[in-house]
């Protein structure tokens, strides 16, 4: 598939490079209609849009970002090669905020939780560390969930000297001096409030299921989150990974194995 509006005017480029010829960039859309015993819906999942957090400061705050932008950071593929740097002016970070639960656990955003983001904001607190060993690292916690293996990675990261663990919900994010953000959060532990200023912000942003405020699609029914719960589905109509629930890349992996094993039974006659 071609996403055109990613492409410079008038660039041809893939079709000489693809030595098959197996790119044709006149082909017209169609539909077609196949037939068939059984499908596997796994269609993933999208970030909590953030801007709806108005109190977070994200689209209006300069050096707030989300998990997925810190992701790209730190990816040697991104923006800036690997290195995580400030957004506003490529300043290496030197102090963070990692605000927990950014709209999931919230009847007003996404009531569920995530599932992943724990581990994610753990793991990209240790990205910060181990390119500078002295950044002050600070995460707002509701609950730390990290099931099973996962509690040996929390105990490593609560092990850091520069990682500041804080259990409570941050109140309000603003703009700070010289492209600093301001956080105001509390306490919970120490029944007090809290105010830091930090270079940068992650937000930790709850997972979408990709076909949610579609409706019913192709025979699929959603719940009301979105998602595809196998329980309401007809014969024949398998769901897996986040299309059916919040889950890590492990779990997905094993739950698409077993959709696709009952798939294949489906169409074999195998009850």
């Amino acid at each position: 598939m071609i996403d055109r509006p990613a492409c410079e005017p008038g660039c041809s480029k893939c079709v000489a490079a693809c030595k098959y010829g197996a790119i044709d960039l006149d082909m017209k859309t169609q539909e077609i209609e196949l037939e068939v015993a059984s499908v596997v819906v796994a269609t993933g999942w999208k970030p909590y849009d953030a801007s709806k957090l108005t109190n977070m400061g994200f689209s209006s705050v300069p050096n707030v970002i989300n998990n997925i932008m810190m992701e790209r950071l730190a990816s040697v593929s991104g923006p800036t090669k690997g290195k995580i740097l400030r957004p506003s002016d490529q300043k290496p970070v030197e102090s963070v905020v990692f605000v927990q639960c950014a709209g999931s656990r919230d009847e007003n955003h996404l009531p569920y939780c995530s599932s992943i983001c724990c581990l994610g904001s753990l793991k990209h607190a240790k990205y910060v560390l181990e390119q500078n060993p002295e950044a002050k690292v600070h995460i707002f916690y509701i609950d730390i969930r990290t099931p099973g293996k996962y509690e040996d990675f929390v105990a490593k990261v609560q092990a850091e000297p520069n990682v500041n663990m804080i259990k409570g919900k941050v109140a309000k994010i603003i703009a700070g001096k010289e492209g600093g953000v301001l956080v105001e959060a509390e306490d919970i532990l120490k029944l007090s409030k809290v105010h830091l200023e930090v270079d940068m912000v992650v937000l930790a942003t709850g997972m979408e299921p990709s076909l949610k405020g579609q409706a019913q699609v192709a025979g699929i029914k959603l719940d009301e989150y979105g998602f595809v719960p196998m329980e309401l589905q007809q014969q024949g109509i398998f769901s897996a990974g986040v299309a059916k629930w919040p889950a890590d890349v492990n779990s997905s992996i094993q739950d698409s194995t077993g959709a696709a094993l009952k798939a294949i039974q489906t169409t074999m006659g195998v009850n």
